[in-house]
């Protein structure tokens, strides 16, 4: 029996992420630069013929594995809580969780970008979607400083600055270098940079000086000066 058109789409859409994952891990093993299509499809169990059937380059399936990590970063954004604050910590919970993974399509890009082998035009997306979330950082810190839950004394820009090299450089650490002998720090820690209320020095109580007070004459002095008078 002929398959339809449903079984087909079905079967194309199976077979390009079966070559999409194991891209993924033969990239994230051997580095984008030194892998080849036939490492990939040694890794999906196809030919390399098959492959460039779904894929006409390497930087084709590349590209394929960045919209794969964009797709997990818009939904990073994907919030609509009230506060402003409760949408910097789900979507700090949802980056930790993706850095946590042993391996997926950020560790594959992160160690791309180190090693400057990104395709160009890659490269123009990935960087345009990290200005548009950069943006969108600017805007939360921005509103969660007029809500009052971030400290309003450095600029939005500045603090979303800090906030994306820190994470940027939690994904550096846990792929890159795992086995340095500290953890990566917690949501609630980095929420203490940005939030408002850090402790101050205690105030020293400043006490007025006491009036000197004239002392009083004893019992015999104020015989004697009773008989002069």
């Amino acid at each position: 029996m002929p398959r339809s058109p449903k079984d087909n789409e079905e079967i194309r859409v199976a077979r390009r992420a079966a070559i999409v994952a194991a891209a993924t891990r033969v990239f994230a093993e051997k580095g984008f630069a030194k892998a080849k299509v036939t490492d990939i499809a040694a890794a999906a169990g196809l030919s390399h013929g098959l492959v460039y059937h779904y894929f006409p380059s390497k930087d084709a399936v590349f590209g394929a594995i960045a919209e794969v990590m964009l797709e997990r970063l818009r939904y990073e954004l994907a919030l609509d809580h009230e506060r402003a604050i409760d949408r910097i910590v789900v979507s700090l919970e949802r980056r930790r969780e993706t850095i946590e993974q042993p391996v997926d399509a950020s560790v594959v890009v992160t160690q791309a970008m180190l090693e400057a082998s990104i395709p160009g035009d890659v490269l123009e997306r990935i960087l345009s979607h990290f200005q548009h979330a950069h943006r969108v950082a600017v805007e939360w810190i921005s509103e969660a400083q007029a809500q009052g839950d971030v400290d309003a004394s450095v600029p939005p820009e500045e603090l979303a600055n800090a906030l994306f090299c820190l994470v940027r450089g939690m994904s550096i650490r846990a792929r890159g270098i795992p086995h340095l002998p500290f953890a990566m720090p917690r949501t609630d820690t980095i929420l203490r940079l940005l939030r408002t209320g850090a402790p101050q020095p205690p105030r020293r109580v400043l006490r007025s000086p006491k009036k000197a007070t004239k002392a009083r004459p004893s019992g015999l002095a104020r015989r004697k000066e009773s008989r002069r008078t």
